[in-house]
């Protein structure tokens, strides 16, 4: 049995400290404002539904030519006994974000210190601003990708320091970039670079490097290649919001980082004074380039390169990917996210190697608290985040409501009726009418619009809508306005 030394107890207690700390603030986020259950949300909760339920067994996402519904198979067990609750959703979620973080972790601990390594998977954890955010947020592709990129980190600094690759590492790298592929093509934009070093340590080693991870890549992928050829390549024709490259790359800089770092809001103001801000954000910057200075002067093994590889090659990349020219949310920052928490965690603790275990448990708390203070509360604050209020309110009610009509069909706006169903449990079945018209259930949608139109009700946003969207002539319907969003009852449908 191992010993239980008091330097183990205080890493535990820390850890346990950065543990409840991240908890507090997702509670926080989850019941305000922020944590309002969107259609996004629903889709992931419904896809895994569909698995334990109607034995649906989709590749990527219904409607979207990419994006590995994974997370609906692993969840789908729990979901299906989680009576519609959006709270259980997104707790699942944010256990993947927790092993994700876990996996920073090890994968820093690879490149760097103890201490680094936990500061990196505190940071990853203790997420700022909009990342923060995002780790409440049921998204299919997001938590799992961060776990996933994490130990594609580790497990490329493995190979690169060997001096002969072997082929189970090497598969091993192959498998889990293919599936960080597969889960969403962007996160190729900071492993490609990351894998660089290795294939440069190993480029003439075609039997124990380039065979083993070629051929795991594509075994990874073997699904979205199969459904791909199925259906025509799909993936090929997707088509993106317009922007330039530069716009992509401005973006990012300007926008994306800032947000995600908890300097900017989500409606572009500066949470601080914007010189101050400014000023924040090219320290933090700082603390980045210097966490890479020092991983490289750190040692001699290949892998040295690897978070200046990934930090220097990712931006550059991820612009070439049009969809990624949307900063509002913050949440494609979640690709370097790992690697900008490695680094600063090499500068965070770069000057107490030599301190006293305690001396420097109490220098790298400070720096986890300083860290909050200054990315998060004051991002959480100006987004109303302490605010505690029932943000899916206007969802309970038109449950409610449709309950007392003895109506169980609805058709509206995207954003509206997917969660309705997803709440309900799918004892109310949703079609999509209007824009954006983006059917991610068909079935749903046939059962719907296979009903009479006396016993569909359609929900949609405040303001006047287009006639040829409803089934019935508008003044068929009885308006209703329900905690923001408004209700169209057919008047056969009773009082």
């Amino acid at each position: 049995m191992p010993r239980v030394t008091a330097a183990s107890v205080r890493a535990a207690v820390a850890a346990l400290g950065v543990l409840v700390v991240g908890l507090v603030l997702r509670r926080l986020i989850i019941g305000s404002v922020l944590g309002e259950f969107n259609a996004d949300e629903a889709s992931s909760g419904l896809h895994s539904l569909g698995v334990i339920r109607d034995g649906r067994f989709p590749v990527v996402i219904n409607g979207q030519a990419y994006t590995a519904v994974i997370d609906a198979y692993l969840f789908s067990p729990l979901v299906a006994f989680a009576d519609g609750s959006a709270k259980i959703l997104k707790w699942l979620y944010v256990c993947m974000w927790a092993t994700a973080s876990a996996v920073t972790y090890f994968g820093a601990r690879r490149l760097s210190d103890r201490r680094s390594a936990a500061v990196a998977a505190a940071l990853v954890w203790l997420a700022p601003g909009a990342l923060l955010v995002l780790s409440t947020k049921a998204y299919m592709g997001y938590a799992i990708g961060l776990a996933v990129v994490s130990a594609t980190i580790w497990a490329t600094a493995v190979v690169a320091d060997q001096t002969e690759a072997t082929a189970r590492h090497s598969a091993t790298v192959g498998l889990l970039a293919g599936l960080a592929f597969y889960i969403h093509p962007m996160f190729a934009t900071v492993l490609a670079p990351v894998i660089a070093v290795a294939a440069v340590v190993h480029r003439r080693d075609w039997r124990r490097w380039w065979l083993p991870a070629s051929l795991a890549a594509i075994a990874a992928n073997l699904p979205f290649l199969a459904w791909n050829a199925t259906n025509g390549w799909p993936s090929l024709e997707s088509q993106g919001p317009p922007g330039s490259y530069s716009d992509r790359l401005s973006g990012f800089v300007t926008g994306l980082l800032p947000r995600a770092l908890g300097l900017r809001a989500f409606d572009g103001r500066w949470v601080f004074a914007k010189p101050l801000a400014l000023v924040l954000y090219a320290a933090i910057v700082l603390a980045v380039v210097t966490g890479c200075v020092l991983l490289i002067r750190a040692h001699r093994r290949p892998s040295r390169w690897i978070v200046t590889a990934g930090l220097i090659g990712c931006l550059p990349l991820m612009a070439l990917l049009s969809q990624l020219i949307y900063v509002t949310d913050g949440r494609y920052a979640i690709i370097p996210l790992p690697l900008m928490a490695i680094a600063i965690g090499a500068t965070a603790t770069h000057g107490i190697k030599s301190w006293h275990p305690q001396r420097a448990m109490v220098a790298l708390a400070g720096v986890v608290t300083l860290w909050v203070a200054i990315t998060t509360l004051p991002f959480l604050d100006r987004q109303h985040a302490f605010d505690t209020e029932n943000p899916d309110a206007w969802q309970d009610r038109v449950i409610s409501r449709l309950d007392e009509l003895g109506i169980d069909r609805i058709a509206g706006n995207y954003w509206l009726v997917l969660p309705i169903e997803y709440r309900s449990d799918r004892s109310i079945r949703a079609a999509i009418a209007g824009n954006p018209y983006v059917i991610r259930f068909p079935e749903s949608q046939r059962i719907v619009n296979a009903t009479s139109p006396e016993q569909v009700a359609f929900v949609f946003p405040p303001g006047e809508q287009d006639p040829g969207w409803f089934y019935l002539s508008v003044d068929s319907y009885r308006r209703e306005d329900l905690a923001g969003v408004v209700l169209y009852v057919p008047f056969a449908a009773g009082e």
